[in-house]
């Protein structure tokens, strides 16, 4: 074995031999189950029992996103002055179990949006700012940060493989109420885990973390990566929106292709996120994360040219390896412009994920009637350059004070 995979795979191994490493990928991948099972369903599940119009539907999501936002943003600055993670990833978990449960059992509009907003709260940006902290505080780990964060990523990549599918069998053989109650008892199971597998011992209790040396607020270098941010998961957001659209309207074909061709994306997201995550530890976080973004504006730029399937597929995979740098080691870098604020930065750049549907769906949704589907496309490629721009200014704090 080389010495280049010899490194690599010393990464990976830290991830599945290490208690507390091991914890988070365990956590997060039963949380990508719970939440890919449920999440691509909800508008579906939204029109059919609840008799949703499709604007309803969709609005759904927007209070989720900023309660989310909102709160996030708050109890991440809190963590970050008592240094402490787990008792916020429990009471996340457990709101988490508390709001899915009741849609179960609901037949109103009005209490879903509720329960929703109340689930915009959520573990998700807790456990990697955990991950952080681990990685800080266990010497050996630093230099192979961005191989363990992508290794961990790829936990919740496979459970959101899987989740679908099996939200498609529970709705099948149990129907949505089935799948409600399922996707709660997976978030119960993540708390039990937790309680039992992450002990108090193992949180950070350093000087980096300790409250006299979190600044009070939100810095403004962290309201630009939120920014920036949600410029890049727009694009996401609108692929995962209209990329279906431009399958079976434009291309003329059936629903499966849809499922391949996001299947594809996530099956080569398991490769490239840790293989990602090495080579931002070899070449830079900064410069792989930026590179990653450029490669964004290439795939929508291609999106744009009226593709055949064939090329579809080529990009789906390429796409797979823009994922590596955007949702993995990005997340590493927004970390390491305020490392001691590093929950705060964490839900930063995290947030930006759950507010940028609506960002993608007001920039493109006014225009796909009006100009073909794929030129639409042009739009996201612009938004990744503004992206690319915004982070390619921002500034990296000294190595000292990651420590």
């Amino acid at each position: 074995m080389s010495k280049t995979e010899n490194s690599f795979v010393s990464g990976i191994k830290i991830v599945f031999t290490d208690r507390d490493f091991r914890t988070i990928f365990i956590s997060l991948f039963i949380i990508g189950l719970s939440v890919g099972g449920f999440m691509p369903y909800l508008t579906v599940w939204a029109t059919n029992t609840l008799h949703a119009t499709s604007f309803q539907a969709g609005f759904l999501f927007v209070p989720m996103s900023i309660i989310g936002l909102i709160v996030s943003f708050y109890l991440a600055s809190l963590s970050d002055k008592w240094g402490k993670r787990k008792p916020f990833i429990i009471w996340a978990l457990l709101i988490g179990t508390i709001s899915r449960v009741p849609l179960a059992f609901t037949h109103s509009y009005t209490i879903a949006l509720i329960l929703l907003a109340i689930g915009g709260f959520n573990a998700f940006s807790f456990f990697f700012a955990l991950l952080n902290d681990f990685i800080v505080k266990k010497q050996e780990s630093k230099s192979q940060a961005g191989t363990i964060t992508g290794t961990v990523r790829m936990a919740f990549s496979q459970g959101y493989i899987f989740g679908p599918m099996l939200g498609a069998l529970i709705i099948d053989h149990g129907g949505y109420t089935l799948l409600f109650l399922l996707s709660g008892l997976l978030s119960l199971a993540t708390l039990g885990w937790v309680l039992f597998a992450l002990k108090e011992d193992s949180m950070l209790q350093t000087s980096a973390h300790a409250s006299s040396k979190a600044p009070a607020g939100i810095p403004s270098v962290l309201m630009a990566v939120f920014v920036a941010a949600l410029f890049i998961f727009a694009g996401d957001s609108g692929r995962s929106m209209y990329l279906p659209l431009y399958i079976t309207d434009t291309l003329k074909q059936s629903v499966s292709i849809v499922g391949i061709l996001f299947t594809v994306t996530s099956v080569f997201e398991l490769v490239f996120m840790p293989l990602g995550g090495y080579f931002s530890d070899k070449i830079g976080v900064k410069r792989f994360f930026v590179i990653g973004i450029a490669c964004q504006v290439l795939y929508f730029v291609l999106m744009s040219l009226h593709l055949p399937l064939s090329g579809l597929i080529a990009l789906q995979v390429f796409y797979a390896f823009i994922l590596s740098a955007t949702m993995g080691v990005g997340m590493v870098y927004a970390q390491s412009l305020a490392p001691r604020q590093i929950g705060l930065a964490t839900t930063a750049y995290m947030t930006a994920i759950q507010t940028s549907a609506v960002v993608s769906s007001l920039a493109m949704g006014s225009l796909v009637s009006v100009i073909p589907l794929p030129s639409t496309f042009y739009i996201l490629a612009v938004f990744a350059v503004v992206s690319g721009v915004m982070f390619l200014f921002m500034k990296q704090k000294p190595a000292e004070e990651m420590s």
